[in-house]
């Protein structure tokens, strides 16, 4: 015989079945379950980098868990940090940033955005953190959107499509914010916020009209452009994909056209050819001569040094024995 199930069981076992019931014709009802919030998993820490202008810029959002997440830091990276003082932070090393666990209740319904390009070339790691705070990994074909933070990792680069035909290239540890993207009739405008790392642009239908709005913004200078291309790299110090290491700055070169450099210190024109510095927020952008190295990947050949001719030499060596002796018998 089967033990029999007291009447105040009975009741909580219907009870259970009709909130399944309930759940099954309902879809939208959910427990709540622990999402992580991923901005940036690591980040290579560049010679003049403080902790405090690094939380500044990847948590611009979170004035009030600055000090929180500084302290998360300083203890998850003991090995980057000199007697866990958060002003003395070493360079060259690799921080592991937190991640924070956000609680939901309620699914999270997905939000509308505008596409602004594509992916069309890959490699290593590359991923976008769009508006909400979520990253997905980019590879060839995928989209990208407005207000998406692009990061490559260490072995990372990727080119991307944008709406105007421009074409964007980022090498290894670089973080670029795409903030506005437009092309249509009435407002065609494009401004990205590259935080680090290394850009090669070739702009596309977007800045070769007077009245288009471009601007491309570093922590150090803004340029402004009238259709053409350049490359630049910005709070890089250590060399990756075939650049050399380089002092902590802003550096740019014109491959085509005019670039207008500025700050709050004063601007410099600066033509096709020619190259520019910016060591720092308020120093006056100045055309300088770079090394090879520091923007262009160094490209490595082998020389291969001359066959020398052994069995031309040999013979002519005992040739000249022949006629001496010839000499001494005469």
């Amino acid at each position: 015989m089967h033990p029999k199930i007291p009447s105040q069981s009975k009741m909580y076992l219907v009870k259970l079945l009709i909130f399944l019931f309930i759940l099954g014709l309902n879809p939208s009802v959910s427990f709540a379950k622990e999402e992580y919030n991923a901005d940036i998993r690591y980040l290579h820490v560049q010679k003049g980098q403080t902790l405090h202008n690094i939380v500044k810029q990847l948590y611009p959002d979170r004035v009030k868990q600055w000090p929180k997440i500084t302290d998360d830091i300083v203890r998850q990276n003991p090995h980057a940090f000199i007697n866990n003082d958060a002003t003395r932070m070493k360079a060259d090393v690799r921080l592991t940033l937190p991640q924070k666990v956000v609680v939901r209740s309620e699914p999270v319904k997905p939000v509308k955005s505008q596409q602004v390009g594509v992916v069309v070339e890959s490699s290593g790691s590359v991923i976008a953190v769009d508006k909400r705070k979520v990253s997905r990994k980019l590879s060839i074909s995928s989209p990208v959107y407005l207000g998406d933070k692009i990061v490559t990792g260490e072995n990372g680069s990727v080119r991307l499509r944008m709406i105007d035909e421009a074409i964007l290239d980022l090498r290894c540890f670089s973080i670029m914010v795409i903030e506005e993207y437009a092309l249509n009739n009435s407002n065609r405008k494009s401004i990205l916020n590259l935080l680090q790392g290394s850009l090669k642009k070739i702009t596309g239908k977007i800045g070769k009209m007077t009245e288009d709005v471009y601007q491309l913004k570093t922590p150090l200078a803004s340029v402004g452009v009238r259709g053409t291309e350049y490359a630049l790299r910005v709070f890089q110090s250590k060399g990756c994909g075939g650049t050399i290491d380089a002092d902590d700055g802003l550096y740019l070169e014109v491959i085509k056209g005019l670039v207008n450099v500025h700050n709050e210190a004063g601007n410099e024109v600066i033509a096709k050819g020619e190259t520019a510095y910016v060591p720092l927020p308020k120093a006056v952008p100045r055309k300088v001569k770079i090394k090879p190295g520091v923007i262009k990947p160094v490209v490595k050949t082998e020389v291969k040094e001359p066959e020398k001719p052994e069995q031309e030499t040999s013979s002519l060596w005992w040739w000249l024995l022949g006629i001496v002796g010839i000499a001494l018998l005469i």
